[in-house]
């Protein structure tokens, strides 16, 4: 591959409020070849999902806003490696402290596909999965909700102490499931990975399938799932930027 990156991915996202909500503080963002700024950047794909802390008062604005936020770093001036996402983070972290210590809170997961290699970056108890070679497993473990989260964003000066990073070669057919722990509760990750098969592996309905199920089983938390297909190490020039279907809501 040439010194820029950009994945020929299939990826889609969907989310359901939880019962006992009032209103959903999930949120997700695809940032892959079918915007602009991404195909212009060749800074690889990014995808991500964020689950905003329920027990303070601005966790949805948190997740909001740090999905918003990671679009930067497509921008121009972005140097487009991982020590730059990572710096990204600790500046959304800065902003959500900024609401307020203990106002604004948020889990992260990230999927960062570029120059071949999958990283993974989580902050809290959102997970991640990969489907390879017909089998589902956790990738980046660690971290799970026990009484109280320990790990999130708008933590603080800990939050390089927490943020757990995982990086291996990505294959093509190799479909990551980023969830926040909404669904967890009550689907388990051979669910998804059912959904995944009975979808006919295409993303859209396999979220569509995993947020009914969230419905089905009276999920109390808010459910969101984000589902990539990594299709090819490149995308190919006449599908650039924006003539692949636009079949999700970025967040």
């Amino acid at each position: 591959m040439s010194a820029g990156s950009l994945p020929f991915t299939d990826a889609a996202a969907a989310s359901r409020r939880g019962s006992a909500h009032e209103g959903n503080d999930d949120a997700s963002t695809l940032l892959d070849a079918r915007l602009p700024a991404v195909a212009t950047a060749r800074h690889g794909c990014l995808f991500a999902v964020c689950d905003g802390v329920s027990s303070v008062p601005s966790g949805g604005w948190a997740a909001r806003t740090a999905c918003e936020r990671l679009a930067g770093f497509f921008e121009p001036e972005s140097s487009g490696t991982l020590d730059g996402l990572l710096q990204g983070l600790n500046e959304i972290d800065w902003e959500l402290r900024g609401k307020g210590v203990g106002m604004a809170a948020c889990t992260l997961t990230a999927v960062w596909i570029a120059r071949g290699v999958a990283s993974v970056l989580r902050v809290g108890d959102s997970r991640v999965f990969r489907i390879r070679d017909g089998a589902i497993h956790e990738i980046c473990p660690g971290g799970h909700r026990g009484r109280s989260l320990q790990a999130y964003l708008g933590m603080g000066p800990g939050l390089n102490q927490v943020l757990r990073t995982w990086q291996d070669p990505v294959r093509t057919g190799d479909v990551f499931l980023l969830t926040t722990d909404g669904l967890l509760s009550i689907a388990a990750p051979l669910d998804l990975a059912a959904a995944w098969w009975s979808a006919g592996m295409r993303p859209r309905a396999c979220c569509e399938q995993a947020v009914a199920l969230a419905e089905a089983r009276g999920a109390t938390d808010d459910a969101t799932l984000v589902v990539v297909d990594v299709l090819a190490d490149e995308t190919p020039p006449h599908l650039l930027p924006a003539t692949r279907a636009q079949d999700a809501p970025r967040t």
